[in-house]
């Protein structure tokens, strides 16, 4: 179905909907007033049936009522016995749906009789009906007039724009560039936040294509030279010593590429993994996880590992298996990077009254100050032999970003690098009260 055609029959139902509650008002209205009218008028009536009763006690027969009854010229008058009959009936005139009755009962010499009254109960809009029924043509057609006005703002401020959304998008999802829209308002704000979302979309499918290109250079590279290692074991006579050499390289370029492919791996299973098990955990129990899993292996290659907690009565709130990911790739990045000195890494975790920090420092080569943030780029690498690396550095921003945390580096006390991170404080929850 057209978007057309459904706006069409949109403003169909809406122009039908706002006409029957138009007349249902209206209705409401005249019904109120009339009612009123009414009950007025049998009221009247009533006050007429006793006057007239009062005469008709004091005849001496009911010969001389037929006199009395045409006394009232606006009245259609009836006096029925007990069996229903008409005895006497005044000046003869139609009964209508407009007519307001009242029934009196009275008794007369010993015999029951009922006194019917009827009158017009709109009888000042029997003569001048003509222009009454001008005045509700004209009011409905201004009523009309009104609705459309009101059914054409509607469709110019509302659907109008909408249907420039609507244009817009299908024109996205074929391929094609953005229109220009001046949109104004709500609508426009919507345009707007739409064209920075595609922005980011094709931001976003831009860097995934250049990673996976990058990608599939980096792992041509290995494997072309493992092939040729491969090739010549096959082709020609190689001494043993030279074999060796050979099949080690070649075990040595798989292993590049398995851990550039699990790298890979991590980065997009990060990235695709949106449930977060948060849990509030002691700074205390941090540090004791951290000396246990850490502690020993650094101590083997001879890093110096250092925590400093200066918070050891605050709670952060976190994921523990992603957030061992990050100190994993972070510890794991520093021990690349030491130079001639011997290793250093220091763990400092602090808190102020929102957030917890903890700050990774290490004494080794360091980076400029103008590649401090280019380091968390998928794409970024200091190795300019590389188009790839830093996917580790890239997965610690995507899990702190996941947990409503920060990262960023800058350099270390020490002469290396420095990786501050921020996570939320677990806020303790207020005690349970008995009733």
């Amino acid at each position: 179905m057209k978007f057309n055609f459904k706006a069409n029959i949109a403003l169909a139902l809406a122009f039908l909907v706002l006409i029957i509650g138009l007349a249902y008002v209206y209705n409401a209205s005249v019904t109120k007033a009339v009612i009123a009218k009414f009950n007025d008028d049998r009221a009247l009536l009533g006050e007429f049936n006793e006057e007239i009763v009062s005469t008709l006690r004091s005849c001496d027969s009911t010969d001389a009522w037929s006199s009395i009854l045409e006394e009232y010229d606006d009245l259609a008058l009836k006096i029925r016995d007990e069996n229903g009959t008409v005895v006497v009936s005044g000046k003869k005139r139609s009964n209508s749906i407009m007519d307001a009755r009242q029934r009196t009962p009275f008794e007369f010499k010993g015999k029951a009789y009922l006194l019917v009254t009827s009158i017009y109960w709109l009888q000042e809009y029997r003569t001048p009906s003509l222009p009454l029924v001008r005045f509700f043509f004209v009011e409905f057609l201004i009523c009309l007039l009104g609705l459309l006005f009101l059914i054409f703002l509607i469709y110019s401020i509302m659907l109008r724009p909408f249907r420039k959304l609507y244009y817009a998008m299908e024109s996205y999802e074929k391929g094609d560039k953005l229109p220009k829209q001046k949109l104004r308002g709500y609508i426009g704000k919507i345009y707007s936040r739409f064209v920075q979302l595609t922005r980011h979309l094709d931001a976003q499918q831009q860097n995934q294509q250049q990673i996976i290109a990058s990608i599939s250079h980096d792992i041509k590279t290995p494997l072309t030279s493992g092939l040729g290692y491969a090739e010549r074991l096959q082709k020609d006579e190689v001494p043993d010593e030279r074999r060796r050499m050979y099949l080690e390289t070649i075990y040595a370029k798989a292993q590049e590429i398995r851990d550039l492919t699990d790298e890979f791996d991590e980065y997009l299973s990060y990235r695709m993994l949106k449930e977060l098990h948060s849990e509030a955990m002691p700074t205390t129990t941090m540090e004791t996880l951290l000396r246990r899993n850490y502690g020993t292996d650094l101590e083997l290659i001879g890093v110096r590992f250092v925590i400093r907690n200066l918070a050891p009565k605050e709670k952060v709130l976190l994921d523990q298996h992603r957030m061992s990911r990050v100190f994993g790739n972070l510890i794991s990045n520093s021990v690349k990077h030491f130079g001639t000195e011997p290793g250093l890494i220091e763990i400092e975790i602090s808190a102020d009254k929102e957030q917890i920090h903890i700050n990774v420092s290490d004494n080794g080569t360091g980076l400029p100050e103008d590649q401090m943030e280019l380091i968390f780029e998928p794409l970024y690498t200091t190795d300019k032999g590389r188009k790839v690396a830093g996917l580790g550095l890239t997965i610690c921003r995507e899990v702190l970003e996941s947990m409503k945390g920060s990262i960023h580096a800058t350099s270390s006390k020490y002469g290396g690098l420095c990786i501050c991170m921020t996570l939320p404080k677990a806020k303790d929850l207020p005690p349970k009260t008995s009733i």
